[in-house]
């Protein structure tokens, strides 16, 4: 009995929210390597600067969500917060202006202190910086690119502020889920490329703007929003590489200061103002919540029943 009880959580006749998440976790990384197998076994490779790979990793993620839960969470999968109503549309819209101010915000102060070198406008092609323009071939390319970063925040969030938060949530509760999903998703970026110690550190300590955004909103649209506009502002507008990778580009600059203020070749998240830029985003969240809910709109607390199983108590 004992042993049972350690596996399964009679109270909700279903297995505890830790091997809940190892099955889940285990499932996914297998789904996604037979996906890739299979389909480099098909094409006889996969095509480099492709969208393929995304497109494998976004698909994986999601498959194996809706699998984990609803068969181990035994939850519906919008109840992770993916209610699609005009409060979807407004924070995926809100999230995305939110990052493109702040990461204009972090350009500027970098250029302003010296700690950037402009170059000019380079319209995501590749001509020398001076001769390009913005052509048909260019919006092709950050179409792409805008697909790919689209994906990417789709899968990390559902995944990350998605089943792992709330589960880890249910296991534990807030304070420790946010803990350990911020040093998680900063020790997993610390496998990109020109990550350092610091980039790590500052990766986790600038998670928790995308917690408090499912927080206080209870759905993830908010954090899509934010993670999709952070990532193609920093990296496809204003220059910087995101999270250490580069792609096309409107803006051509280079660091010039140290790396620790700079950000480096890991870019801006990789520089120790971004952790100010980072409280400011949490202060616009709150003031964009409050302009865009009821009066009675409340975040999710320890006796919230809006929350997919209460998600800030422990099980």
């Amino acid at each position: 009995m004992i042993m049972r009880t350690s596996f399964v959580n009679p109270e909700e006749g279903r297995l505890r929210a830790g091997w809940r998440m190892v099955i889940f976790a285990v499932g996914m990384l297998a789904f996604n390597v037979a996906m890739f197998l299979s389909i480099r076994a098909m094409l006889g490779g996969l095509p480099r600067q492709s969208v393929l790979p995304f497109l494998i990793f976004g698909t994986s993620a999601t498959i194996s969500v809706y699998v984990a839960r609803r068969f181990l969470d035994k939850q519906s999968f919008a109840s992770l917060g993916l209610r699609w109503d005009r409060y979807a549309v407004l924070d995926l819209l809100g999230g995305v202006l939110n990052s493109a101010v702040l990461m204009a915000i972090m350009f500027c102060m970098l250029l302003w202190t010296g700690l950037i070198e402009f170059h000019g406008f380079t319209w995501w092609t590749d001509e020398p910086v001076g001769s390009a323009h913005l052509s048909a071939s260019a919006l092709v390319a950050i179409g792409t690119v805008l697909l790919e970063l689209a994906i990417v925040a789709w899968w990390e969030e559902l995944v990350f502020r998605g089943y792992l938060f709330q589960n880890t949530t249910a296991g534990l509760g807030l304070w420790w889920s946010i803990v350990i999903l911020s040093l998680l998703f900063g020790l997993l970026h610390g496998m990109n490329p020109n990550a350092t110690v610091l980039s790590t550190i500052l990766i986790a300590v600038t998670t928790p703007q995308l917690i408090y955004a499912y927080l206080k909103t209870g759905q993830l649209w908010l954090p899509i929003g934010l993670h999709l506009g952070w990532n193609f502002f920093q990296a496809s507008v204003f220059g910087f590489a995101a999270s250490g990778q580069s792609s096309p580009t409107m803006i051509s600059q280079s660091p010039v200061g140290p790396d620790w203020l700079s950000g480096g070749a890991f870019g801006a998240e990789g520089s120790i103002l971004i952790f100010p830029v980072t409280l400011l985003s949490m202060v616009a969240i709150h003031y964009w919540v409050r302009a865009t809910r009821p009066q009675d709109h409340a975040p999710l607390r320890p006796d919230s029943t809006t929350a997919p199983y209460r998600i800030l108590q422990t099980e």
